[in-house]
């Protein structure tokens, strides 16, 4: 999956999206097969990989048109898209090894996207260190153990992952409203 990342942002450099994947299909889709990875995973994989040389220094064409936009200046703008974007690195690998994503019940799919979701957010508190007010580095520590609860697919630690994200959410609201 790491290749596949690199793959696609070496060719995001010099094609454009639909480009890129179709090279990559073509060569990544049978050989991720062939490691146990659902043909449809594999495929969205692929696709969400095409996508992230659009905010990924140095290409970003995304983060150039924004800094146009904006005013400000193109390089900075992409690594503040890249710093933002860094769930995106994270999905594929949801996509490989929660297959729970894409067939199952329907309760059981809903559940996995549920904890998915919780688990990118997690992730987000963890890496900017603020959630309802700054993270002390404790609570980061705790919010990065729920990231991984969260975000494995077993139910156990989805479940504990929830409970710390939750207990830590509550926590800053009461603390909130003594201020």
């Amino acid at each position: 999956i790491i290749l596949v990342m690199l793959a696609s942002l070496v060719l995001g450099m010099g094609l454009p999206v639909t480009a890129s994947y179709i090279f990559l299909a073509i060569l990544a889709a049978p050989a991720l097969k062939q490691l146990g990875v659902s043909l449809l995973a594999a495929h969205m994989i692929i696709f969400w990989y095409s996508q992230d040389a659009n905010v990924t220094p140095p290409v970003c064409l995304a983060a150039y048109s924004a800094a146009g936009i904006a005013g400000s200046r193109p390089m900075e703008t992409g690594l503040a898209a890249w710093k933002l974007a860094k769930g995106l690195y994270i999905i594929p690998f949801l996509f490989a090894y929660t297959p729970l994503l894409f067939e199952g019940p329907v309760s059981e799919v809903l559940i996995t996207a549920a904890s998915a979701t919780l688990g990118l957010l997690a992730f987000t508190v963890t890496t900017e260190g603020f959630f309802l007010r700054r993270l002390f580095p404790w609570e980061r520590i705790l919010v990065g153990v729920a990231t991984l609860g969260l975000l494995w697919p077993d139910m156990r630690w989805r479940l504990l992952g929830l409970l710390i994200f939750g207990s830590l959410y509550l926590y800053q609201k009461v603390e909130k409203r003594r201020k």
